[in-house]
Order: structure tokens, then sequence, then C-alpha cells
């Protein structure tokens, strides 16, 4: 299946670099490009566009299922469908939302009869907004999940805030179920499928970043090319904070507006050489409150874990020595815009392999990378952000189609991530969009990585024109984690779930940050314990060891 999932990708890599070619000069939200879902028209359909749908086609058969042809959407209501599709924007809201929302919905009015309201909530306010939503049943048709928190998969899985979308995949989004293949299991839970997966690069690894123009002025240029340990990396945070000309930034800050300095702190155990450096795997759970060694199949409590105190006292001492930036624990801000924001020389991030171009732009300036540790793809990636039916849908079959849309429209995907081509990019004659000089703040500019398929976008400016092939090449050398598609089902103990829940809110932020204290990092294992910690890791062991049994693994 694997093999099949990878040339089902190859495929629609294919396609999705021809449609790109054929593109470069129209504008997005005006004059169809090539694309598999392309509507038939009075003039008759170029070369490109042919083949693409025969690419779609193909595609959708190596995945193992049959497709509509290209265009051809299951349409089963008379009257226009309203829907809501709730995202997050990782800075402030753009003003050109308006303006996206129109040119996509002259899109999906012709093609699925269905009008579509976008709404962007700030990264920092999502969680909560998304969550009241949902739990007063305001109208919310489609939505993003996030990594951690009330509006993750798992919890909202558990709470029963969202539906079996299994049937609505089979009938309204099959080239987007039969493209995606294996990756579908890590959104299951008891054989019931709760979202859609990103279809995109899940090759990943954790790296440092640290502004380029800082490190020449430095002379350190060389010497963080290649750190190969934390200590090394300390001498770099000590030369900048002693610094006349840069001491006024801080050394280090929090990558996700969470608080974490160092990126997933429940699944690596980071170590002082960066070689020693090892990953868990947190079965899907996206509260990180599990984990399993590779190959150890024993269930433990993550947050009580040595990995985990170990990571939280090498955050504590750069905390105590002055380089982490001291609103970490409190600021909303990611750590690519503290970095343009002047206000940081580095931060510690997970990133797709192939998708280092479009982090130094979100950054505005380069950055200089040093890999610490790959990432095994595994449950936790598929789950780290989904697209998700809630139980709030008023038309869930239409926000099922506008996925497929989505996920098979060039024009579609490319106005969701980088707005209308001609006013808030452009693409040059090798495929790449890039700001308009002149235009470098544009009205929309949004993220690649929330689309359904990151593989239809024109790569950023930065990238190669081939960059989907690169992160295509990526995902086949990419390790499994042993425990991929292992799910379980937490609604018996969602009590549990919910104590965790509030615990991580009340003190993650400050232990992730190095702000908390040994006596408050006590105090959140105490309320996990509780909170029932122990049950969540039993019923995990059980349901781990009932997989396994099942799976032969």
């Amino acid at each position: 299946m694997r093999m099949k999932r990878l040339m089902a990708m190859a495929l629609v890599l294919a396609m999705g670099t021809a449609m790109a070619a054929c593109g470069n000069n129209e504008s997005s939200g005006n004059q169809s490009q090539a694309d598999t879902a392309a509507a038939s028209t009075d003039a008759p359909a170029s070369a490109s566009e042919e083949a693409g749908g025969q690419d779609s086609q193909a595609a959708a058969t190596e995945g193992g299922s049959e497709t509509a042809a290209s265009g051809d959407y299951n349409v089963t209501w008379e009257d226009t469908a309203e829907i809501v599709v709730l995202y997050p924007s990782m800075t402030s809201i753009p003003s050109g939302l308006q303006a996206v929302e129109d040119a996509i919905n002259e899109i999906t009015e012709a093609e699925i009869n269905t009008h579509v309201t976008l709404n962007m909530i700030e990264v920092g306010n999502y969680e909560q907004q998304a969550n009241l939503m949902v739990s007063s049943n305001e109208k919310l048709d489609l939505m993003i999940t996030l990594p951690g928190g009330p509006t993750s998969f798992s919890t909202m899985a558990s709470q029963h805030q969202l539906l079996d979308v299994g049937e609505l995949m089979d009938t309204y989004a099959p080239t987007l179920k039969a493209t995606v293949g294996d990756l579908v299991n890590g959104l299951q839970v008891d054989g019931v499928t709760y979202g859609f997966p990103l279809y995109k690069g899940y090759a990943g690894s954790i790296d440092i970043l640290m502004r380029t123009d800082v490190l020449e002025d430095l002379g350190m240029v060389d010497k963080a090319k290649n750190l190969t340990s934390f200590s090394e990396f300390e001498e770099i945070l000590e030369a900048v904070k002693n610094s006349e000309k840069w001491g006024y930034l801080s050394g280090i800050a929090a990558c996700d507006g969470h608080g974490s300095v160092l990126p997933s702190c429940a699944t690596v155990a980071y170590a002082d050489n960066f070689a020693d450096t090892k990953v868990v795997d947190n079965l899907g759970n996206t509260q990180f409150a599990v984990c399993v060694e590779d190959g150890n199949n024993t269930v433990l409590n993550t947050y009580a874990t040595d990995m985990y105190r170990n990571n939280y006292e090498l955050i504590k001492s750069w905390y105590d020595k002055g380089y982490v930036y001291k609103d970490s624990a409190t600021t909303q801000e990611m750590g690519s815009s503290l970095v343009k924001s002047n206000i940081t020389f580095s931060y510690v991030n997970a990133v797709d392999l192939g998708n280092e171009a479009a982090v130094n732009t979100s950054c505005g300036m380069d950055m200089t990378w040093v890999k610490i540790v790959d990432m095994p793809i595994s449950t936790g990636s598929i789950t780290k952000f989904t697209w998700a039916i809630p139980t709030t849908a008023r038309e869930p079959e239409a926000a099922a189609t506008f996925l497929e849309l989505m996920f098979t429209d060039t024009r579609v995907a490319n106005l969701f991530a980088w707005g209308i081509e001609g006013v808030d990019y452009e693409v040059g004659d090798d495929g790449v969009a890039r700001f308009i000089e002149g235009n470098e703040n544009p009205a929309y500019h949004a993220v690649d990585f929330l689309n359904p398929n990151g593989f239809l976008l024109h790569p950023w400016d930065g990238q190669e024109p081939n960059a989907n092939e690169i992160r295509q090449q990526y995902m086949e050398e990419a390790t499994y984690s042993p425990y991929l598609g292992f799910s379980a089902d937490t609604s018996a103990v969602s009590d549990t779930v919910s104590a965790i829940t509030n615990a991580m809110e009340q003190y993650t932020a400050q232990i992730t940050s190095g702000v908390a204290t040994e006596e408050t990092y006590q105090e959140f294992l105490d309320k996990l314990e509780i909170g029932g910690i122990d049950q969540l890791v039993s019923m995990y062991q059980e349901s781990l060891d009932t997989w396994l049994e099942a799976t032969g693994n």
C-alpha cells in the first residue's frame, strides 16, 4: 500500500508540475488554469489540461479507487449550499481575505454549487474561538484541527465533536481518498474515520534556525553551520548576548506561539550531542500525554519521563542564563514572526523537509539552518494538522466536496495559500511564485502547509521549481514509525482527557519556555495524576497490545 501511495504521489506531482507551467501568466481569480477538476467550457481543452485530467485518473487508480471524470463532482443538492470554513492565520488577519473568498466562490458556485465563507482566526486565539463555536453549536462545516489542546484531532474525536467522514469521503471526495492511501489510517479510531489527512511532504526534521546576518557580523557562520551540540550552540547564544551591536536581541524564542522553546518536547528526547537525540511515538495522542519508545511497546506518562524533565532542565538553564525571550511563555507570535520583527536571533523549529525556503520567507531574511534530528512519519505526523467536519456542520456533503475541489483544483489551492495572482503574488517563467516587486506585504498571503494537497501549489520564492518532486523524494526516503496507523478511542476516559487538557493549558507554556520553577513542574505532575493520567496510560497500553496482536507487529 505504501508503494501505491508513492506511485500516486508521483503522478500527482507530475500533474501539478504540468499545470503550474501552463498557468504562469494567468490570473488565479479570473482565468482557469489547467487542473484536474476544470469543468468543460465552450473552448476546446488544451493538451496540458487533458494530460492533467488523465494524470488525475491515473493517480486515483494507483491509489486503489475509481473516481469520477475530471470536473465531475458529485453535487447532490439543488439549492446553493452555504458552508463556513474555519482555519488559522499565522499572523494578523489579511485585509485581502474577502477578495480571495470572492475569487474562490466564482469557482465553487460554478463547479459545485456551493458558496464558501472563509473564517480566519489568528492562531493564538484559534483554540478558544473554535472550541466556543463547536460547543455552542454555531454553524461550522469544515475546520482545521491543531496539534494540541481542545481543537486537536484526538481531543475533538474523543469528545464526539467530529463527524464520521468515511462514507462522505467515498461519495464526495473519492480522488482525495484514492490518492492519500494509507495516510487516512492515522485518522481512524476503531475503524471510524474522523478527518481528512493533508497530502504533503510529511518527512521532517527538528532544526535550529539562526539569523545569517548576525552570524556574519560576529564571524560565526562556519561555527554555526558545523554545530554538533547544544554546548556549541550556547557559545553562539552567549556571543549574541554580549554583542554591543546585537545584544538587544533575545538569543532564542518559542517557535509556536505556545511557549515551546524546543519543539516537540513530548516527542523528542533532546541530548547535548545532536547525534544522541532520540524520538518517541505519542501514539496519535495530540495531548502528547503518552509515549512509547520504538520497539519497546510499553506506554508511559510522557510528562513524568526523564526525557521530558531533561528537556525542561535544558530550556530552564537557557532561561536562567538570559538567552530565552522573556515573553516566550505568553506571546502568541510564532518564532518566524519574532525573527521578522527583529526581536530574536534564533528559534528551533519542526520543519517539513523541502519547505525551508518558505520558512525563510516567513522570517523575512536569510536563516542558517542546522539539523538536530530527523523525524519519522507517525500517526502524530498525520494528526498534527487535519481537515475535519465538526458535528456543527449543516452541509457536510458540500464540505467534503469542497475539500475534493481544493485537492484537485490548482486555482483554488493557490488562491487559498498565496492569494490572487497578479495582485498578491506573481509567477515567473520557472513556475515559482513570489511577491510582486514593491508589494512585499500583500493584502493576502497564508501558508502552504494547511492546504489539503500541498503538491498542487506553485513553489514559493527561494524553492526550486521542482520543489514538489524534491519533497516526494524525501517522502520515499523517510522512516516510518512502527506504530503508524495505531489510534485509541479515548471517549471512555473523556473526563481524564479534559483534566489533562486543563492542566496542560495551565502549565506547559511555563515549562517549555523555561519560566517554571521545579515546584511548578511538580504541581503539573500532581495535577495530571489527580486528573487520572495513569488511567489514560493503562487504556492506551491495553489498546496498543490489542492492536499489536491484531496486526502482528
